[in-house]
């Protein structure tokens, strides 16, 4: 296309030239020349220009495939860029639950060796438990074991005094309707005998039934030297008027005692160490001293026979 462009303006300007003066062939020839080297130029700049068309479609194509590439590659770019967003997300996350997983280890590990040092400090206490616990245990079969044996002990005074219970009340059995009573009080034997058997009123001679009664009793001393004796003397609140050495109440009942200590010595295989005499006068009474009947049961001597307990105060003092 170029080509004919530049043919027809060559023969445009020839024809000028024939139209404005006559040339000469020469100068003809030239501008033929030229025209026909114009011709070729554009021949030659059509044919370039063809070229340059097709690098230019050729360039578009792989323009337009360097587009539809650059979008690609931004699409995937967004999409990577969505990605590393979403992973660094999860890394926070990761690296957040990282943080409280090592702290949560920390603290595990310090309760741990918090737990192990309490429970080695447990298990000491436990075996120090244990070994106040054994000590408890021996000290406890010891205690049960002397325990038993003072029950051993107690059961064979208990017997012992039951035995001496018999023996008096078989002995003095003719006198329990003449003022006499046989009993047992605190582990011990009593034999009260009241004021009509034993003495006439104000007096500390001791009457017939009243001796009878003593040397009974006193056989069964001589056959138990083991026997502790206490005599004791009691009246009434009644004063008494003064007769000789016995002043008062008080002295009757110790003269009474003692009259009795020494009825109970006449028999020869008692032991005088057996036996003990005191006077309470009037300050134990057993009934009521406002009238006859209490007065009379106040006014009585007690024979209190006491089993050898020596065995059993050596065991209390271990």
């Amino acid at each position: 296309m170029k080509s004919k462009m530049f043919s027809n303006v060559g023969l445009f300007l020839l024809a000028a030239g024939l139209g404005f003066s006559c040339v000469s062939s020469k100068k003809y020839n030239e501008l033929l020349s030229k025209s026909d080297a114009c011709a070729q130029k554009g021949a030659s700049l059509e044919k370039e220009n063809l070229q340059y068309s097709e690098d230019l479609t050729e360039c578009k194509a792989k323009t337009d495939l360097l587009e539809e590439q650059l979008q690609a590659a931004r699409t995937e770019a967004d999409t990577m860029r969505r990605d590393y967003l979403l992973c660094s997300e999860e890394l926070a996350q990761m690296k957040n639950s990282y943080k409280q997983m090592d702290s949560r280890y920390k603290t595990t590990v310090s309760s741990k060796n918090e737990l192990a040092e309490a429970l080695s400090l447990r298990e000491a206490e436990l075996a120090d438990k244990e070994a106040e616990l054994a000590e408890k245990e021996k000290a406890l079969a010891e205690k049960e074991a002397r325990v038993n044996e003072l029950q051993g002990i107690l059961d064979r005074k208990d017997a012992e005094m039951n035995a001496l219970l018999n023996k008096v009340n078989d002995a003095l059995l003719g006198f329990k309707d003449k003022g006499l009573s046989v009993y047992t009080k605190n582990g011990k034997v009593y034999v009260s005998m009241a004021e009509k058997l034993l003495f006439a009123s104000g007096s500390w001679t001791v009457g017939a039934d009243g001796r009878e009664a003593l040397r009974e009793l006193s056989g069964i001393l001589a056959r138990n030297p083991e026997i502790q004796v206490m005599i004791e003397g009691h009246t009434d609140n009644v004063t008494m008027r003064g007769r000789g050495d016995v002043k008062d109440n008080w002295d009757l009942s110790v003269m009474r005692a003692t009259a009795i200590a020494k009825i109970l010595l006449e028999n020869k295989e008692v032991n005088p160490a057996q036996i003990a005499a005191s006077g309470r006068g009037e300050y134990m009474p057993i009934a009521s001293n406002e009238d006859a009947e209490g007065r009379v049961k106040n006014r009585r001597t007690e024979i209190i026979l006491t089993p050898k307990l020596d065995e059993l105060f050596q065991l209390l003092g271990n």
